[in-house]
């Protein structure tokens, strides 16, 4: 795991997690414009992280450790903002049940409301990963160009736009821990009452449509949060593809974080 922090001289602290399958270039433009306003430490993942092919990416669990690791040790644990995007989300799920950590606001962008698959054993685990991250891979490990412009569609992206986030250097087992550690794992949404959590869903493409599918039910259960749905940008698009419109959408979401906030300390 690696960290690139720009905006050394601001004081509130946004980190940033990209997706699966793809490196921290894709957010990076956005990064360094948030860090005009904010100080902010953008994380590279083990195993898809072009600067370090050697590494190997080996649980969402372990890069969630770590990460708090870094956080407690540099910045006492408090975190402004928190922003995920995609398969960034289920890290982010696992920062936020780290008791050493505050964070003001999260936003998981293009998070995923369903669970892998309950299965036990590995023998169960590992067909599921040989069909269900087998296609993956073969879709996004080394694309090709009809491969790509299927990508660019379901993702609402151009084809210039995908071909700059993929990533296609992570080896099997990078692909294959990504999911396997989640199998059978509990998403524990009373975690968003730790923070001022907030879903965006870009659904131009058909990505976002099928994450948030059970959004609504998910309204119905009380568990605390707001959503804000982008009817003309797909998966993830805010953040890599409009670092400005991001950017005021980041510091809005914020500030109706400390607004919450200032209300009920009153």
């Amino acid at each position: 795991m690696k960290y690139f922090e720009f905006g050394r001289e601001n004081s509130e602290l946004m980190v940033m997690l990209h997706g699966g399958g793809v490196s921290y270039r894709g957010i990076l433009p956005t990064a360094q414009e948030m860090a005009k306003v904010y100080r902010v430490v953008l994380v590279a993942y083990d195993g898809f992280n072009p600067d370090e092919p050697e590494t190997e990416f080996k649980s969402p669990l372990d890069e969630a450790r770590r990460l708090g690791d870094y956080i407690a040790e540099h910045y006492g644990g408090k975190i402004d903002i928190f922003y995920a995007i995609s398969y960034g989300c289920r890290v982010l799920m696992e920062v936020l049940a780290d008791a050493r950590l505050t964070i003001t606001t999260a936003i998981a962008d293009g998070m995923s409301l369903r669970d892998y698959p309950n299965i036990r054993s590995k023998w169960g685990k590992d067909v599921y990963c040989f069909f269900f991250t087998g296609l993956f891979y073969a879709v996004m490990g080394r694309p090709g160009p009809r491969r790509k412009k299927f990508l660019a569609k379901i993702s609402g992206r151009t084809p210039e736009e995908a071909e700059r986030i993929l990533y296609g250097k992570a080896t099997w087992k990078s692909r294959k821990n990504q999911d396997y550690f989640l199998i059978g794992r509990k998403t524990d949404y009373s975690l968003f009452a730790k923070t001022d959590m907030v879903l965006w869903y870009g659904i131009k493409g058909s990505v976002d449509q099928k994450l948030s599918r059970n959004l609504h039910a998910l309204k119905q259960t009380g568990v605390p949060f707001t959503d804000h749905i982008f009817t003309v940008l797909g998966h993830g698009g805010l953040a890599g593809e409009h670092p400005r419109q991001f950017s005021q959408e980041v510091q809005a979401a914020h500030r109706r974080s400390l607004e919450k906030r200032r209300r009920n300390s009153q």
